[in-house]
């Protein structure tokens, strides 16, 4: 829901949950672009050349992903959430694109969008399984495949060129029992798509590392527990049988 960002925008709500202090939504990325509640994000570019040929022109998907200038996040959550993502500009990362320029090509990430407004997972079955012993698996899913697209030397050095990287197989792109779904909701609601396309948080200084502290406090954030609290079984239903109430013994905190 964009309006959990009310909550990660210090004009609005932001000090009122504590927790997450370390989510900040952008509100003047790359110097103008504003993607708190009610901002215009980038509808002030609908219609024009810099938009022809990408998702967001009118001829392909600009009027589902940028519908009106009061719905910033239709830009990002929705195709991340309910329309899946499209392998075209400016959805790829940033890997491979000109300093802020967010709408150039970038490093394909993925692709499993169809133009059906509804909630429902998405899965580009093309993209192959990490396995659970490797040491890229993380919990995080996509966050951390686009973390390693963005700053992983066997990803980036290859720039714009298709590469499988670990993860890719992870929420929102269908959903693996480990994935840490509430994590991953709230870091994209506090901008880490839009950051990992080029729309970069608002520390961001033209010319230096495009890592910040905000960045690094977003991929940082955790939303409670990392781990589970007992193990997965090796066959269907694979999740252990739920604990019971009422002869649960209490265990310490992760």
């Amino acid at each position: 829901n964009p309006e959990l960002a009310l909550y990660m925008d210090d004009s609005r709500f932001g000090g009122a949950v504590p927790s997450l202090n370390a989510l900040r939504i952008q509100q003047k990325s790359l110097g103008s672009f504003d993607f708190r509640n009610g901002k215009k994000g980038l509808f002030a570019l609908k219609g024009t050349p810099a938009l022809d040929n990408t998702a967001l022109s009118e001829a392909n998907f600009g009027g589902i992903l940028l519908p009106d200038s009061a719905s910033p996040r239709a830009v990002d959550l929705l195709p991340i959430f309910y329309t899946g993502v499209p392998n075209l500009r400016p959805y790829q990362l940033a890997t491979g694109k000109p300093e802020s320029s967010p709408l150039s090509a970038g490093k394909p990430f993925i692709n499993n969008f169809l133009p059906t407004l509804g909630d429902m997972l998405r899965l580009n079955m093309a993209v192959p399984v990490t396995p659970r012993n490797s040491p890229d698996f993380s919990s995080l899913g996509l966050v951390k495949a686009a973390v390693l697209g963005l700053t992983d030397s066997r990803f980036t050095a290859s720039g714009t060129a298709l590469q499988f990287i670990p993860n890719m197989d992870g929420f929102p792109n269908g959903r693996r029992l480990e994935d840490d779904v509430t994590t991953i909701e709230l870091q994209a609601v506090g901008g880490v798509v839009l950051a990992a396309i080029g729309l970069w948080f608002d520390d961001y200084v033209a010319g230096q590392s495009p890592v910040t502290p905000r960045l690094v406090n977003n991929i940082s954030f955790t939303s409670g527990p990392t781990r589970n609290d007992t193990t997965f079984k090796t066959s269907f239903p694979y999740v252990q049988t739920p604990w019971r109430g009422f002869d649960y013994t209490l265990k310490p905190r992760f």
